[in-house]
């Protein structure tokens, strides 16, 4: 610590800034400007920044000031930093650490900790979020380069890393409420762990976590982590396509457990036509039909999200001045509760999977699952293929070698083929037939030899790709099989048969005979083949499949008598949570109040529903 204060001390010294004389904030010196006028703060992310009057970078106060940070230093060699002697005569280099405090501010009542990757710090210098900073008396610091020692470790063998980190900026700034200050934690894609796993460490400490396109509170916990009942906020936003479906493979299974095994307040928000952060302010988010919800109505949200962590966690009549504060606990029934599937059901999609085992949500794996549903086939009476059309005999795990396929068309289909196949499923197509995508024009024709893939199928050898195929099965003898044409959120696959969209997983009773089948491609990353299948099946699974079936048939009879039923006693996606039984609750996202309620659901109806509360 004695080094980083001798570091310390020059850099303020040569300055000129005497920090325990002098509060420290943006907008206190040089010449105003508007953030047009400045530099890009990150890549891609100019449309990001909102018109917000900031000061020019004052470097003769602080020689590391940045445009929207007004502080920044070195770190010292003690925490990670560069020795001094090992860039003498070099160009100089940018601030280890990024400071910003709301003007004028003598004190801060908390501090929003970013650890650096791409955009995460244009999030720390967003209006909405500045403007919430300013209101709740919170700084702001971005970790350029710091190790804060808790991310991709099995255990933790330095456990005040951050807290070293807080005591530096609290010497270099002369705010010391830095030192003891609650924080929120926030952490971006491979930086995901570092909010969990601070919250993890210091619970007592920590009012809230935001996981923006990062990895989800693992579950369970680590054997070190050191909850203990805290009412610890929780939002976790990802793209609706990101990883595969992430969101619903694993971010929602592990919120709930937190919901209800740890007493988080939790939820999570997906961006819609969004994969890994590819947003339309990016480039990597141009050029494509899908729509993708933009940027700047996230990051919104997230400082709403802010506001009401630190207005309902964080003591309004003391500071943490010479030690820690202790946050509030949150009554859980004060607030809101989000149907754990509003999402699917507001994106007017199919209900995605949400698995329990042993009493606790299970991370989804396509390999647990043996069938979904039961469907009897007949051929088609008077059915007979077209003149050039291939007719292949059916081999269980195998994908066929002959097929007719459309031209890849390098955009992913506007609409969902999963969801909205149309006309489409109808296609019985010969060779040289036309169809219409989305305004291309493409034409069915044979497969050519290096368009098969190693195992049959289809080879693929571009990334964003609308393909069509079609071919004709012959099962000779009655028999079972299980539909295998995988898919995720970014890339689907779906399969019709006799005209009939038939779902992964499904298995299909079939009479002898000849059978059309369309396969329709929207692939949104990259895959290098894919090779739909009729799969073997088990009389067990066969069993399985017809029982789900069963239930499926009664769930949809009852879901009519619901529709039509008065509306009044229907459940509403958004409950207040005074009204919801404790167990009931537990099984439910949380959020603070109707505000941010609406909020929520404007994110999310895409379709333009009306917002309501139920009881």
């Amino acid at each position: 610590m004695r080094n980083a204060l001798v570091l310390l001390t020059f850099v303020l010294t040569s300055v000129g800034l005497a920090a325990a004389e002098q509060p420290v904030g943006a907008g206190k010196s040089g010449p105003t400007a508007v953030v047009e006028t400045a530099p890009t703060v990150a890549t891609n992310t100019t449309a990001d920044l909102t018109p917000l009057t900031v000061s020019a970078p004052d470097t003769n106060k602080c020689p590391l000031a940045e445009w929207f940070w007004p502080l920044g230093f070195y770190l010292p060699e003690s925490l990670g930093g560069i020795n001094p002697a090992q860039t003498a005569g070099k160009p100089p280099r940018k601030g280890d650490i990024l400071i910003w405090v709301p003007e004028g501010a003598k004190r801060i009542r908390a501090v929003l900790l970013i650890p650096n990757n791409s955009d995460s710090i244009a999030f720390g210098a967003h209006r909405a979020l500045r403007e919430v900073a300013t209101k709740r008396e919170m700084g702001i610091i971005y970790m350029r380069k710091y190790d804060p020692g808790i991310e991709h470790c099995k255990t933790v063998t330095e456990t005040n890393r951050i807290e070293r980190l807080l005591e530096v900026v609290a010497d270099f700034t002369g705010i010391s409420e830095f030192r003891y200050a609650p924080w929120i934690t926030f952490g971006k894609s491979s930086r995901g762990e570092f909010p969990f796993r601070a919250a993890w460490l210091r619970p007592e400490r920590t009012i809230a976590c935001i996981s923006y396109h990062g990895e989800t509170p693992t579950w369970p916990v680590a054997e070190w982590a050191q909850l203990n009942g805290q009412t610890i906020f929780q939002v976790n936003a990802n793209g609706e396509t990101e990883w595969g479906g992430t969101w619903f493979n694993h971010v929602r299974p592990c919120l709930l457990n937190y919901r209800a095994r740890e007493s988080w307040l939790a939820h999570q928000v997906v961006a819609k036509g969004v994969g890994h952060g590819d947003y339309p302010e990016s480039t990597s988010g141009k050029g494509d039909s899908a729509e993708r919800m933009s940027r700047l109505r996230i990051w919104d949200y997230l400082a709403l999200f802010v506001d009401k962590a630190i207005d309902l966690r964080v003591p309004k009549d003391r500071y943490p001045t010479t030690g820690p504060v202790e946050l509030k606990q949150v009554d859980e029934t004060t607030g809101y509760l989000i149907d754990p599937f509003a999402v699917e059901k507001l994106y007017r999609v199919p209900l995605l999977p949400l698995r329990e085992k042993g009493g606790a949500y299970t991370p989804n794996n396509d390999a647990d699952v043996a069938a979904d549903g039961f469907l009897a086939l007949s051929p088609l009476k008077e059915f007979k293929p077209a003149e050039g059309v291939p007719v292949v005999k059916v081999e269980p795990g195998k994908s066929p070698r002959q097929w007719l396929v459309t031209k890849s068309l390098k955009f992913t289909m506007k609409a969902d083929p999963i969801l909205e196949l149309g006309d489409l499923a109808k296609l019985m197509p010969k060779p040289g037939d036309e169809v219409n995508i989305d305004g291309k024009v493409v034409t069915f024709d044979p497969i050519l030899p290096d368009q098969v893939g190693r195992n049959g199928g289809i080879a693929l050898k571009s990334g964003k790709n609308t393909l069509l195929a079609y071919t004709v099965i012959d099962v000779p003898e009655r028999r079972c099989l299980r539909v295998q044409a995988a898919y995720t959120a970014a890339t689907r696959v779906q399969m019709v048969i006799n005209g009939v969209p038939v779902r992964h997983k499904q298995v299909l009773e079939f009479q002898p005979g000849l059978y059309p089948m369309l396969i329709v491609l929207r692939m949104g990353i990259h895959w290098d083949r894919i090779e739909p299948c009729l799969g073997g099946v088990s009389d067990e699974d066969v069993a399985l499949a017809k029982k789900m079936q069963a239930e499926t048939d009664l769930r949809g009879v009852e879901d009519a008598q619901l529709a039509s039923a008065d509306p009044r006693t229907q459940k509403a996606l958004i409950r207040k949570a005074s009204g919801v039984s404790k167990d009931e609750r537990k099984r439910m996202f949380w959020v603070a109040d109707a505000e941010q309620a609406e909020a929520w659901f404007k994110l999310h109806a895409v379709h333009g529903q009306k917002f309501e509360v139920g009881q």
